[in-house]
């Protein structure tokens, strides 16, 4: 089944609110097996809307459309459909009982111009707004079958869950099967990820990537009419995948770096600890995100300052003086003293200079060292990063992790 989006908004248009209603309901489709084909934002024009609708309903047997359903002005949504497929707008009064109920509901008077909601597409089956004034409804346009909800996420999200995505499935029940894979990538550019997996057999499935810094997802799918060649196939290219770029990849499905992490140091039932000085408490904040973290983590220090590192850490004076605080040595008895100190399997410590003030010709903006203290031995490793201050902090803290859940395999 092909699904056209289309969201509608001068708000979106101008940049003001981001579209993240486009981006949800073509993840939902995705979801359901439905392929997206088409996507497309339009200001609250009736011409653009019109346009957009007609362009829409060529393109796919769905057609999604969200926002303009309000009782103000520019809400015209309907309006503009209904011209463009030579179609005329009818009040419904079920619709507008619906409308007297919830003001009534919430204790507000209704406003005069809120019977405009009450007006649909001729021929228009409504879909009940349990959160809100704005009907959705759903109607036949041309060759495709559209379904109009308002653009309020909240709203938008429990019309397509009740009616459309329902309606979606069963249409395409024992038509098509669907599946997919995701895997997570980290410490490798997306356009190397592109290169090794050039040639790579997917057989019917079908390969996408998705970058979200500092990592990369990449998503395997498969549609056909038998599910057991969804799987078959499905498997065998993932198989591919993993042979060609598998020692980047740290989880599938909806697994985070942190999690991989922490089941990895309950396996081994294994304890954390870590002392950051540039990454804020980045690394610390990432472990602890994960539900269940206090049976390995144990603590976490921050220590910007020289005196805090000596005092908490038990990092030497002479060591300060001799090399300075972002420096090889630092990290390595930063890393060691928080292990000491917290009685843990491992200690992270993480010393740097995230700009964009403070570097130095020695020392550039962007320098940073991460160590690691097992109970054998302890590593530094030095990088260099060139971004700005946020994603500095995001990129080394990552590092510092994959590194710790490389070590943990």
């Amino acid at each position: 089944m092909k699904v056209s989006i289309v969201t509608t908004g001068d708000e979106i248009m101008a940049g003001n609110v981001i579209d993240n209603n486009a981006h949800w309901m073509a993840t939902q489709c995705w979801n359901a097996g439905a392929k997206v084909v088409w996507r497309v934002a339009v200001a609250d024009d009736l011409k653009e809307i019109g346009d957009a609708c007609k362009e829409a309903s060529r393109r796919a047997d769905v057609v999604l459309v969200s926002g303009g359903l309000g009782p103000t002005a520019d809400d015209i949504t309907l309006k503009a459909a209904a011209k463009a497929f030579g179609k005329k707008l009818e009040f419904n009064p079920n619709v507008f009982k619906d409308i007297e109920n919830f003001f009534k509901r919430v204790g507000r008077p209704m406003s005069e111009s809120n019977r405009k909601q009450a007006f649909l597409i001729k021929e228009a089956q409504p879909l009940p707004n349990k959160l809100g004034t704005a009907p959705g409804s759903q109607v036949q346009l041309g060759k495709a079958t559209f379904f109009f909800m308002p653009g309020v996420p909240r709203e938008l999200h429990i019309l397509c869950e009740d009616f459309v995505f329902p309606w979606i499935k069963e249409k395409m029940s024992g038509k098509i099967f669907f599946q997919e894979k995701i895997f997570h990538c980290f410490g490798v550019p997306e356009a190397s990820l592109d290169t090794f997996l050039k040639g790579v057999k997917l057989g019917k499935a079908r390969l996408s990537f998705r970058y979200h810094f500092p990592e990369t997802a990449l998503k395997l799918a498969c549609w056909d009419k038998n599910q057991k060649v969804v799987e078959q196939e499905l498997s065998k290219a993932a198989k591919n995948v993993y042979t060609k770029v598998g020692e980047y990849i740290y989880g599938e499905g909806d697994i985070t770096l942190s999690k991989v992490i922490g089941e990895l140091l309950k396996k081994r039932k294994e304890t954390l600890s870590v002392a950051e000085s540039c990454t804020g408490g980045m690394v610390a904040d990432t472990i602890t995100n994960v539900s269940g973290a206090s049976a390995y983590f144990e603590r976490g220090v921050v220590v910007y300052s020289n005196p805090s590192k000596q005092d908490l850490l038990g990092v030497k004076e002479g060591t300060l003086k001799k090399f300075g605080a972002v420096s090889q040595e630092v990290a390595k008895e930063m890393a060691e003293g928080i292990r000491k100190m917290s009685k843990t399997t491992y200690g992270i410590a993480v010393t740097g200079i995230a700009g964009p003030t403070g570097g130095t010709k020695e020392r550039p903006i962007g320098t940073v060292y991460i160590a690691l203290a097992t109970p054998k031995t302890t590593e530094v490793k030095h990088f260099c990063f060139e971004r700005d201050r946020v994603e500095f902090k995001q990129l080394v803290s990552a590092i510092a992790l994959d590194w710790l859940r490389k070590t943990l395999l």
